[in-house]
């Protein structure tokens, strides 16, 4: 008796017939994913600059030639403790008033980021809209946050290594990052469709559908020839 449970196993081999098989819408709606995210990319999503700037922090006041790992483990306790105080409302609240920015302090404190590296450096980045706008920003803060670590911190310098400087190249949306996250996406989407659309199909087009799916041996094939559509033959 014939196995009429419609079973699809699926393997290599299946996989890549179907991808043969419609190669062709595939690659469209993988196009289409690409231009789509390009299009996200460079004209619909706003874009973010980015400028930043960076500080040598020293846990001492004398110029000293004598270093010794103590003055360099609390340089760098110092560095983190800057960038806890940098990161202060208080701070964001002066920048905010020192500028007359229309962002406000919640806005600007999501705009400052902080980056340490277990190192006696601290570098600060300002995101905005226009990369002037970040440079002019930034400037002002890295003022303020000299005149802060100079009210608090009792020991220690500050130096400023790097001043603000920006690319002019947008952070955000990265292009690049856009277009391969559509083109995976076009392609395992359009994948998926047709994949789905070929297990629904039960219809039984070849022999090796009829094995395939009702595990029926072919022994023979006869002809049929009424013509159903010009050029075609039926087989029964």
């Amino acid at each position: 008796m014939a196995n009429t449970n419609t079973e699809f196993t699926v393997d290599i081999s299946t996989l890549l017939r179907i991808l043969k098989k419609y190669i062709i819408a595939i690659a469209i709606f993988t196009a289409t994913g690409v231009i789509v995210a390009a299009v996200l990319a460079e004209v619909v999503i706003p874009k973010r600059y980015a400028a930043s700037a960076k500080f040598y922090i020293e846990n001492r006041q004398t110029q000293s030639e004598i270093i010794n790992v103590g003055d360099i483990t609390a340089s760098r306790n110092m560095v983190n403790t800057c960038a806890e105080l940098f990161s202060s409302r208080d701070i964001t609240q002066e920048l905010m008033n020192s500028t007359n920015t229309q962002h406000t302090v919640s806005e600007l404190m999501d705009m400052i980021s902080m980056g340490t590296s277990n190192t006696e450096f601290l570098t600060i980045t300002i995101t905005a809209s226009n990369p002037n706008t970040a440079v002019y920003l930034l400037e002002n803060f890295v003022g303020i946050c000299i005149d802060k670590f100079n009210d608090v911190i009792e020991t220690g310098r500050i130096r400023v290594v790097d001043s603000a400087f920006s690319t002019g190249r947008p952070v955000f949306p990265n292009t690049r990052i856009f277009v391969v996250i559509g083109f995976m996406l076009g392609f395992i989407l359009s994948y998926l469709v047709v994949f789905i659309i070929e297990i629904l199909d039960t219809k039984v087009k070849t022999e090796d559908d009829l094995f395939r799916i009702y595990d029926i041996p072919v022994f023979a094939e006869v002809m049929s020839f009424d013509v159903k559509i010009k050029g075609e033959y039926n087989y029964e």
